[in-house]
């Protein structure tokens, strides 16, 4: 992929979540439920200007550690940046359990759920129910802000997810 395809590619992209985003406004859906509705229609037709994501187009520096190294700093400042640090001190037992206890138990119990339900050994369970349990809550926090939710909930989301972070 040369420099100029992978622009190409970008604005394509952009357009499409632009799209995608009016149509969910019109539609009076939440923006990341269209997202995902607007990824799944995309993979299913195709299109030309998507041949970069089929594995054999795919650009050497395209691997999967370059995600979160693009994206994860990006996604922890924003959080970090909107979230007054009052609001912060005022909910930190609800943080810190969410953070630790409530990612602890998630990781048990989907931990032991796999294990009982598909057989994998129960330290394999574990690592997956360890990665799947500490998830960022971005499409939660974009339903609440379209839901306009209790402000305190969000800083209590957003709050526990930059400590997990950390």
């Amino acid at each position: 992929m040369t420099a100029i395809s992978g622009v190409e590619f970008l604005i394509w992209l952009l357009i499409a979540a632009s799209t995608i985003a009016v149509l969910a406004k019109y539609l009076r859906i939440p923006y990341t439920v269209a997202l995902v509705l607007g990824g799944l229609v995309l993979s299913l037709l195709r299109l030309p200007f998507l041949s970069p994501l089929q594995p054999d187009q795919r650009p050497h520096w395209l691997t999967p550690d370059v995600i979160p190294i693009l994206f994860l700093p990006a996604l922890v400042f924003e959080g970090s940046v909107k979230i007054q640090v009052r609001d912060l001190l005022c909910d930190w037992a609800p943080l810190l359990m969410l953070a630790n206890v409530g990612v602890l138990l998630a990781t048990l119990v989907t931990g032991y759920l796999v294990h009982w339900a598909i057989g994998p050994p129960i330290l394999i369970a574990m690592m997956f129910g360890a990665i799947i349990s500490a998830r960022d809550p971005i499409s939660v926090l974009a339903i609440f802000k379209d839901l306009r939710m209790n402000k305190r909930l969000s800083v209590i989301i957003e709050g526990e997810s930059l400590l997990r972070v950390f």
